[in-house]
């Protein structure tokens, strides 16, 4: 998980800025280059349109994440006529000030406004890999009062010198495109249409020899206000309870993100045709992106029911051992059973055997979407998950809810939100389940006369998740593997995004700093 947090926003002060400022963005463009000293070089151009009958945009005020960054480093431009007014800014702590002077931008006018500068120490070690350093970044946004209409976005984050296509990974949001530019740098690129009025946080990792060290652990995320953090201590010392519950809920949510790798190929499927119907839940978890671990995890929940594997031992101690039936078997699950080894051979399947498990998956994915919608198809495969998890809230009796849960498990594993969804599930207890899932979770912990659905739910699903760990070696950085070859970084000749950029914002870095920044004009 990425504790450190850049993120920008853009408001008016008070005083000489409480004025009638009103403004559109036709156009955002952010290229932020991750340079190889930890650095970060943060450019951007936006083009203004301000409002008619509103106040001149004369002075802009931009941020910079911390109080690292590099005075005599910035320029800034207004129409391509230099600002050489550039001096610390007095509305907000780590930014400066730009003033327009004779390009101030009138009302009824349009003016592409540039600015770049560096910011120093900005890359930290991965707090999920030891291998890796990564950086988080949200571009400036505007207050909502003040800015008018939606704006064609575009955030490129250009890696350090050396990444490979292959050895880069994405955050939580994924990027749109990517590239390697004639320079061989690898872009990650995130386009959309949107209101630029709030945060638009992405990430990216790479291996940690591309920059020098030592990096440190980042600071945490500013989640409260100073003003807000003195009322939590107050809080937490009249109710230490309150306290910790607090502790927990963030816990939980920096637990739950994960990083994903972009591993499906862009081109698969179209737009504007029909939806793919008939996936098994291991190739609609390939199509929602989901970890290939879950994928494999639901492969193997697939043999045992087929009973082509059965589980041995129970708990963390559990593990699969073949049966020889293989009659009715996919060819991926075939593919599975054959890489397996014996119960008497203690070795890990070959990483070659199992990357090529799910890379000819990825390529029968590809084949099975040819001439269907990518985006209605998933969303009818989120439907049939959510459905899945309404029937068996709805199932009206506890002997139905397990039945429908034995048959919709698959299902409900590949929700993205399976741990906290399964809190959800009745609250009931029974011992009517069908042989084959009996015989499952009977190697569990939880299945006994006292084990709700809940509790069966979950165990099973942490025993399986031991299984697949105990039986196939790094799983987790598979996905990066099976990426390098289902979906390349393609290699361009050129980029034609701007090499500078330009701002009106500010950002903040550090753990409970305040974010209360002044910008747009005055």
């Amino acid at each position: 998980m990425v504790k450190f947090l850049l993120a920008a926003l853009a408001v008016f002060s008070i005083g000489a800025r409480a004025q009638n400022y009103g403004f559109s963005i036709p156009r955002f463009h952010c290229t932020v280059t991750v340079n190889h000293d930890n650095s970060l070089e943060i450019d951007y151009k936006i083009e203004f349109a301000c409002a008619a009958g509103c106040h001149p945009l004369d002075i802009i005020d931009i941020g910079f994440p911390t109080g690292d960054y590099d005075l005599g480093s910035i320029e800034a431009s207004v129409d391509g006529l230099s600002s050489k007014g550039i001096y610390p800014s007095t509305y907000i702590d780590n930014g400066v000030e730009v003033h327009h002077g004779n390009s101030t931008i009138y009302p009824g006018e349009n003016a592409v406004f540039r600015l770049s500068g560096i910011n120093r120490n900005m890359v930290f070690r991965d707090t999920e890999d030891d291998g890796y350093a990564s950086v988080e970044f949200s571009p400036t946004w505007f207050d909502d009062g003040f800015l008018r209409g939606n704006t064609e976005f575009t955030l490129v984050m250009v890696f350090p010198p050396g990444a490979l296509p292959g050895s880069v990974r994405y955050h939580e949001i994924p990027f749109t495109s990517s590239s390697v530019d004639s320079s061989g740098r690898v872009l990650y690129l995130w386009e959309a249409r949107r209101k630029i009025s709030e945060s638009f946080m992405v990430g990216i990792s790479f291996p940690v020899h591309l920059v020098t060290g030592p990096l440190s652990e980042r600071p945490a995320p500013p989640l409260l206000s100073p003003q807000a953090l003195r009322l939590l201590i107050t809080i937490c010392i009249v109710s230490l309870f309150s306290g910790f519950f607090i502790w927990a809920v963030v816990r939980s949510v920096r637990n739950t993100k994960k990083r994903r790798v972009s591993y499906l190929p862009p081109t698969i499927g179209v737009e504007g045709s029909s939806i793919r119907r008939g996936l098994t839940a291991p190739f609609a978890a390939l199509l929602l992106e989901e970890r290939l671990k879950k994928v494999f995890v639901l492969i193997l929940f697939g043999l045992l029911r087929k009973g082509a594997l059965q589980l041995s031992g129970s708990g963390s101690d559990a593990s699969v051992i073949k049966t020889g039936y293989e009659k009715g078997l996919r060819s991926y699950e075939k593919a599975i059973i054959d890489m397996l080894p014996d119960p008497d051979d203690q070795k890990y399947p070959p990483v070659d055997a199992v990357k090529k498990v799910f890379i000819d998956m990825i390529d029968e994915l590809k084949e099975k979407m040819e001439g269907f919608d990518i985006e209605e198809t998933r969303e009818y495969y989120r439907s049939i998950i959510s459905n899945a998890w309404q029937m068996v809230r709805e199932a009206g009796s506890p002997d139905k809810a397990a039945l429908i849960l034995s048959e919709r498990f698959a299902w409900l594993f590949v929700d993205d939100s399976f741990n906290s969804m399964v809190n959800d599930l009745p609250s009931v207890t029974t011992t009517t389940y069908p042989v084959w899932f009996r015989n499952i979770i009977l190697h569990t912990n939880a299945f006994s006369g006292g084990a709700s659905i809940t509790e069966v739910c979950s165990s099973l699903a942490g025993t399986l998740e031991g299984v697949a760990g105990r039986t196939v070696s790094s799983l987790t950085k598979l996905s990066s593997i099976v990426t390098s070859v289902t979906n390349p970084v393609p290699v361009s000749r050129s980029y034609s995004g701007s090499s500078r950029g330009s701002s009106c914002a500010c950002a903040c870095a550090c753990a409970g700093c305040a974010c209360a920044c002044a910008g747009g004009g005055r």
